[in-house]
């Protein structure tokens, strides 16, 4: 028999076995009856302090590494050390114009709005306050009438959410690497501003910068750092005074200002009232306040299991792009506030390939305009610019959004559990839902069928087992049809041209080429077309004229092979929409990758080529298709397809799949067995 105690069970139990195993083969305690005396209880103490021992060390060394630790501090220390930076909570912004009227006698021509000019609004009834971060200037147009603009003289100014605090530290006696702590947990270190004056009572100072933003570091720069402590504070230091920048120097004074923010729950706010007049010499009036756009970008502090997944890709990249990794870490860092999820890839991956050139797919986050996307882009390209150790092309590429239906069956036996047949039914369709919040709606993430049947079993003793159909849909709006409309004549082309077709009158015709003019209307060909060409000195009639309407192809690109056909099953279908006054719908032809239009009471086929789809390729195409309408008020026709292989669907590239809940049923058959 072993007299050694074994190491490797280290709970109580088996430690307390162990210890028994251990005295029971010694002389001294050998037929002991270890459970009827006060050694069990001995052996209880001891066995307990080398699991809780046991405990504390594995805590410890789990705490040690980023992919087991569990306390924020020690994820945020451990991504710090390998040069990542956890982004703070951030100031939700909106856009916003500005102006006033003044007919006061010696008004100022030129007057300034001071930063931090502040604004209230509300969100969900919560109030928040917002304001400017710098000043801005209004030029009197002649009439009164100031509008402020910014310095490229664009009327949008941002406004942050926030409430601006300051803080402020005198330099003591020199010591080491002196840190000082800012006592404030939602602090936005994009409006931090760090100021060093020359002693306490000077007004000169030199304003520093964050070290995240520096391109060089020398024994003379001014350059802060900023980092988050072990108690959620912030802790502020500088540079060595040697070769890591100039340190403040003993009697200076540090002011630090920033924004202490709610984070996401400030987006979404539309109206802003200013919280004073303006007031400059003998002016005072009202702030007019017109929403260019609404709150977005706030953001909440990053999250434990965030940093834990993003640090180590921030460290391979160095600082620098040169692989399609590199650009999503870089630019996810920059703008995470308005990107949900990003893709990229080299052009040689591409479906048609482009040596030279790095695609980049931007799921932003909802709420973000047309124009906040358009200067994202601009502003990842002069990332680019400056970060790419080789020159490559951008190319964006918006998500292509495919949403899966179901058609989930399932037993049950309502003998096994007190709940009805429809509180289960509302639990299973629960159930799928939340599988796809939590597991799609991103790039790279598949849907995979036994695992939610695998959820919807679990999900009660009464559901014996389940089974799901599967289908992929693209959505698509269709468009009226171009009208290209032959001259007849040679005619001069003149500066101002209108078109007249029926009742319309149409001027959106900047250029007549080969005498061809084009233009998208509703039932062109049955429409009295009249061209009316003239300018200033002569006008041209022309009557005789060649409407011809053109339709253009619909192509869907689904993420997967489409099932073959056959005489069995329709592999495509959409929802209803009226086509010639009938409703009707998309289907295939069976046994045919042929899609017609049919009629969804009794089947008659209105158009019996309306397009096709290769099955291989997972591509649709519907050609000439201009329905009157869509039913259930949408303006949208959902075309589905069911996958060859309908237990998995894994999006590429720029791919993503959502849930369409309400083209899934769930269905529960009744049954009597227990197993």
């Amino acid at each position: 028999m072993a007299t050694t105690i074994k190491s490797s069970a280290l709970d109580f139990n088996n430690i307390k076995s162990n210890l028994k195993d251990y005295l029971a083969n010694k002389d001294e305690f050998r037929d002991y009856n270890f459970e009827a005396s006060g050694l069990s209880n001995i052996l209880d103490v001891l066995a307990y302090n080398t699991h809780l021992n046991a405990l504390i060390a594995n805590f410890a060394l789990n705490e040690s590494y980023l992919p087991t630790a569990q306390l924020r501090s020690s994820v945020v220390s451990l991504s710090e050390g390998i040069g990542y930076v956890p982004d703070t909570d951030t100031a939700a912004q909106a856009k916003v114009r500005l102006t006033f009227n003044s007919s006061a006698a010696g008004r100022e021509e030129t007057v300034s709005l001071p930063a931090y000019t502040k604004f209230t609004t509300s969100v969900d009834d919560t109030s928040y306050s917002f304001q400017t971060v710098q000043p801005f200037e209004a030029i009197d147009d002649g009439t009164g009438f100031y509008g402020f603009k910014t310095n490229d003289g664009s009327n949008r100014i941002s406004i942050f959410e926030g409430s601006l605090r300051t803080k402020t530290f005198l330099v003591g006696e020199y010591q080491d690497n002196p840190v000082y702590v800012i006592p404030d947990t939602t602090i936005d270190a994009d409006t931090v501003t760090v100021k060093v004056y020359a002693s306490g009572v000077s007004s000169d100072f030199t304003q520093y910068q964050n070290i995240s933003g520096a391109t060089s570091i020398s024994a003379n720069s001014t350059i802060y750092i900023l980092k988050e402590s072990p108690n959620g504070y912030f802790d502020l230091s500088f540079g060595d005074g040697e070769t890591f920048g100039i340190a403040p120097t003993t009697g200076s004074r540090i002011e630090i200002s920033y924004l202490s923010v709610k984070g996401a729950t400030a987006n979404g706010a539309s109206d802003f009232t200013p919280a004073s007049q303006f007031s400059q010499g003998n002016i005072s009036a009202d702030l007019n306040v017109v929403t260019y756009v609404n709150s977005i970008g706030g953001d909440n502090k990053e999250s434990i299991e965030s940093i834990r997944k993003n640090a180590p890709f921030q460290y391979a990249t160095q600082n620098r792009m040169v692989t399609a990794g590199d650009y999503s870490s870089l630019i996810l860092q920059s703008y995470s506030t308005l990107i949900e999820d990003i893709a990229s890839w080299g052009g040689e991956e591409a479906v048609n390939p482009e040596f030279g050139a790095v695609y980049i797919s931007i799921l932003f986050e909802n709420g973000v305009t047309a124009d906040t996307i358009s200067t994202t882009k601009q502003a990842i390209r002069n990332l680019a610019a400056q970060l790419s150790i080789v020159s490559f092309n951008i190319r964006f590429i918006d998500p292509i959004e495919t949403f899966i239906e179901t058609d989930t069956f399932f037993q049950f036996n309502p003998k096994l559990t007190d709940l009805t047949l429809n509180a289960v039914q509302n639990n299973v369709n629960n159930i799928i839902a939340g599988y796809f919040t939590d597991n799609t709606g991103g790039f790279k993430q598949a849907f995979r069928r036994s695992n939610v049947l695998t959820e919807v079993d679990a999900s009660s003793p009464a559901i014996l087992s389940s089974r799901s159909n599967i289908r992929m849909q693209q959505r698509f709006t269709p468009t009226s049809p171009n009208l290209i409309l032959v001259i007849n004549s040679l005619l001069i082309a003149p500066a101002a041209r209108s078109v007249l077709i029926g009742n319309r009158v149409e001027s959106s015709f900047d250029t007549i080429v080969n005498n061809v003019i084009e233009g998208r209307y509703e039932d062109a060909a049955n429409l009295m077309i009249q061209l009316d060409i003239s300018n200033e000195n002569f006008a041209y009639i022309v009557d005789t004229l060649k409407a011809v309407a053109v339709n253009k192809s619909v192509n869907l690109q689904f993420p997967v092979p489409i099932a073959i056909p056959d005489d069995n099953e329709y592999i495509i279908t959409s929802n209803a929409f009226t086509y010639q006054g009938t409703t009707c719908l998309l289907r295939n032809k069976l046994s045919t990758n042929i899609i017609q239009i049919v009629a969804s009471a009794g089947d008659d086929i209105l158009v019996d080529n309306i397009g096709n789809f290769n099955a291989v390729d997972g591509i649709v195409t519907i050609n000439n298709f201009n329905p009157t309408s869509i039913s259930a008020g949408l303006n949208l026709i959902k075309l589905a397809a069911v996958p060859s292989n309908q237990s998995a669907i894994a999006p590429t590239r720029n791919e993503i799949l959502n849930f369409d809940k309400d083209r899934s049923t769930t269905t529960a058959v009744t049954v009597s067995a227990i197993n």
